[in-house]
């Protein structure tokens, strides 16, 4: 009995030392567990920064596709014999002065596209950020309403077009915003054809989401829309730095692009903006935040088609996606495949 009680009694407390040796090993594990949880952390944030990327790239391939193969859409206007022309995309005015350049006599059209390569001023794209490219189209809307339901006074720019072989033949077309304009008939020339809402758009990257005083530095894509009489700005897509354009034209009006240029060239015979049958889009994503951990942003280089290279010289703490996406303009192809 008296050995095991004084077995006992050596138990009781510790030394400094082992008091120390095990603070220190506790810190260690502490430690060692933090760093864990810290490297878990970055590698989340990471993965979730570069699914935002991989997201933004997708939804920037489907939005310009949807609204820009309907270039071109001009309804029930008959484009034999048409002249195109090239109005300037911020113009407002509408017709009779003919800035938006629709024209019954002779029959004069926008053409669908319109490229601004990136040494090209537009006036109305505040902020546009250096180096990017943009491009202009113009349809009209797919959903048609009568002239009668135009309220006034209205401002919005409305195409109509003859279905009766009594409207004069030099009148086949109405274009302009005031509803007592309208006067082309239906099929049975019993009353006044319906009208569609003219669609003018340009498409551009801004060096910044929210600008002016207080503004952050985010590149985004942006959309400049003719709406009634004035020009509205709408930001699309945060993270979009990089944007350039290949055209490709169609030089033997068969529907199908026979070369892809980066403008217009009058050497080329048919390399004109309404011979423009398909679009190659070159964009660059970039993360909104800075990347976490090293090895992940460094100096980079991408390689935009025939559009040239997009360089990041050093490495700036950002990564970045470069993207590629054809557009086939239905409406400029599909017209020529028929004849």
């Amino acid at each position: 009995m008296k050995l095991h009680l004084n077995a006992r009694a050596s138990q009781r407390g510790l030394t400094l030392v082992e008091l120390m040796v095990g603070l220190t090993l506790g810190l260690l594990v502490t430690a060692a567990l933090l760093t864990v949880f810290a490297n878990a952390s970055n590698t989340g944030r990471n993965l979730e920064r570069a699914s935002q990327q991989i997201e933004t790239g997708r939804y920037v391939a489907e939005l310009l596709s949807e609204d820009l193969r309907l270039a071109g859409f001009y309804g029930e206007v008959q484009f034999t014999g048409a002249v195109y022309s090239q109005p300037d995309p911020c113009s407002t005015t509408p017709n009779p002065t003919g800035a938006l350049n629709w024209v019954a006599d002779p029959l004069t059209l926008p053409a669908p596209v319109r490229g601004y390569r990136h040494a090209d001023t537009v006036t109305c794209l505040a902020n546009r950020r250096a180096g990017t490219d943009a491009i202009a189209m113009r349809r009209v809307s797919a959903e048609t309403i009568t002239p009668a339901s135009i309220a006034t006074p209205n401002t919005q720019n409305y195409v109509q077009y003859s279905y009766c072989v009594s409207d004069p033949a030099m009148t086949r077309l109405v274009f302009g915003a005031d509803p007592s304009a309208f006067v082309l008939h239906n099929r049975n020339c019993t009353a006044a054809n319906s009208v569609r809402a003219y669609v003018s758009r340009i498409y551009f990257v801004a060096s910044c989401n929210q600008c002016g005083t207080g503004g952050d530095t985010i590149p985004t894509l942006k959309r400049m829309e003719l709406v009634g009489n004035q020009v509205v700005e709408t930001p699309l897509a945060e993270g979009v730095e990089m944007l350039r354009i290949e055209y490709g034209f169609d030089l033997n009006n068969d529907g199908a692009p026979d070369t892809y240029l980066l403008t217009t060239d009058a050497s080329v015979t048919g390399a004109a903006w309404e011979n423009v049958v398909a679009i190659k889009m070159h964009y660059v994503t970039r993360s909104i935040e800075k990347a976490s951990g090293t090895g992940l942003a460094t100096a980079q280089s991408f390689t935009l088609g025939g559009a040239g290279t997009y360089e990041i010289p050093t490495a700036d703490g950002y990564t970045r996606r470069a993207y590629t996406t054809v557009i086939r303009l239905a409406n400029s192809s599909g017209q020529r495949e028929v004849q």
